[in-house]
């Protein structure tokens, strides 16, 4: 393997931005809920339309992590909605594991909106992992509506790292004695998981807080392979490291299906955003994955408040949130900010991008 990973033909793929890209559908009721319903979420603004109407925004909103559907992706070696906006030539076949997010959440994902997004590669640069070279790959994503309103921005990493020094990836016919094996993760046969129904969480304002308190934890889980598949199929990305056993043991070389990143970013979504309330506005966003998460993994989203401030008149809350699993692993960390309203205070419902 050469020196150095990031070639002149790597290198010079930062800066490029692809060209606007319009989704084939506009986010609709029944993407909405199969969001919602997939990652358990209650909140009653995504599913319920009298409620949403009543709301200070007047409408069913989508979560405003999962605003972009993959349609009709195509299917390769990786799996489905595996397509990348810009082709990275590393001399490894790898799956980006998902390394991390900055997010932005600058107006309302409604229903019915057209969203158009486009990428900008902001950087790429190496480093030696544990088991070997890894290439970690940042990402701006920017989407919009039809108005041209930003509705959130991102900025993404991605980490591609190579297979273990002399394992090239296995025909079937081939035995390996070194995989661990993996139990049948729950239900059992007599069990059926029941959805919860729609709730609104309760209202804290602004006044109700203070540094140090903890945020109303949320528990998903044990988790299965059908809730992998059934995010998968409400977002549209069926990469095979997620529901494919033998592909991710022999062809990737882990232990297990792995949980999506993006589905724990959900998890950590909802636990900022039940702490933001209707009347609050989740703005702002970062995690950093850290560990794996398996199918029949209990995985606990919790946070703390670190700080406050008045900002412009609206009061700022910061938290630092973690995810951990029922294997007494912490798998991803990150800090987030919400807007809490003061009583008697209605927030807008636009907000400017932070450097």
């Amino acid at each position: 393997m050469a020196e150095s990973l990031i070639t002149e033909e790597v290198r010079a793929l930062i800066g490029q931005e692809t060209e606007p890209e319009r989704n084939r559908f506009p986010i609709s009721d029944e993407m909405a809920f199969d969001v919602a319903d997939s990652i358990q979420d209650p909140n009653p603004l995504y599913v319920d339309a009298g409620y949403a109407g009543r709301s200070r925004f007047g409408g069913l909103l989508c979560p405003p992590l999962a605003t972009w559907k993959d349609i009709g992706p195509p299917i390769g070696y990786f799996g489905a909605g595996q397509d990348w906006h810009f082709e990275v030539p590393l001399p490894f076949n790898s799956y980006g594991l998902n390394g991390g997010s900055d997010w932005q959440f600058l107006s309302p994902s409604y229903v019915g909106l057209w969203i158009t997004r486009r990428f900008r590669i902001l950087d790429i640069y190496e480093k030696q992992g544990r088991s070997g070279p890894l290439v970690f790959v940042v990402r701006q994503e920017i989407q919009t509506g039809e108005d041209g309103q930003v509705v959130n921005q991102a900025e993404r990493v991605s980490i591609h790292r190579a297979l273990p020094a002399g394992e090239e990836p296995m025909e079937a016919a081939n035995v390996r004695d070194d995989l661990v094996t993996v139990d049948v993760s729950p239900p059992s046969p007599a069990e059926v998981f029941t959805r919860p129904d729609p709730s609104p969480a309760p209202q804290y304002y602004y006044e109700d807080v203070s540094v140090g308190m903890e945020l109303p934890p949320v528990v998903k889980g044990p988790l299965t392979t059908t809730h992998l598949v059934r995010w998968a199929a409400a977002n549209g990305n069926y990469a095979r490291i997620h529901w494919d056993l033998p592909f991710a043991q022999l062809r990737q070389g882990l232990a297990n299906v792995v949980v999506n990143g993006s589905l724990k970013n959900q998890y950590l979504g909802q636990l900022m955003n039940g702490f933001a309330g209707d009347e609050g506005w989740f703005k702002r966003f970062y995690v950093e994955h850290r560990g794996m998460d398996f199918p029949g993994d209990v995985i606990t989203a919790s946070g703390i408040v670190t700080g406050k401030e008045e900002r412009d008149g609206y009061g700022h809350v910061h938290c630092e949130v973690a995810l951990r699993n029922s294997r007494g692993g912490q798998t991803a960390s990150g800090r987030g900010t919400v807007v809490m309203p003061k009583r008697g205070q209605t927030l807008p419902l636009i907000w400017e991008a932070e450097d």
